[in-house]
């Protein structure tokens, strides 16, 4: 399955005790449920949902990374800026 966020494969590729901790220090962090957590991680390239840019920062700080190194996806500028021109 194509995800539009990486958060899944990176906590997979850490040794499990690892994972479950860190997991868990995520969770708390971000003040959300284990199940919406998890809804994060799987969230499909196809689906509209988004995560919020400050959950996906404090994700990418505990994984050592940048928020865009766990985007499985490219914004496309002239959407960007159609955008823009419309709300006008």
């Amino acid at each position: 399955m194509n995800y539009k966020y990486c958060i899944k494969e990176r906590l997979e590729a850490l040794p499990v005790h690892h994972y479950r901790t860190l997991k868990n220090e995520i969770i708390k962090a971000l003040g959300k449920t284990r199940r919406t957590f998890d809804r994060y991680c799987t969230i499909s390239a196809d689906e509209f949902a988004d995560i919020p840019a400050l959950d996906l920062d404090i994700i990418a700080s505990f994984l050592d990374c940048e928020a865009n190194d766990l985007k499985n996806y490219k914004v496309n500028k002239a959407e960007i800026r159609h955008k823009m021109t419309r709300r006008r």
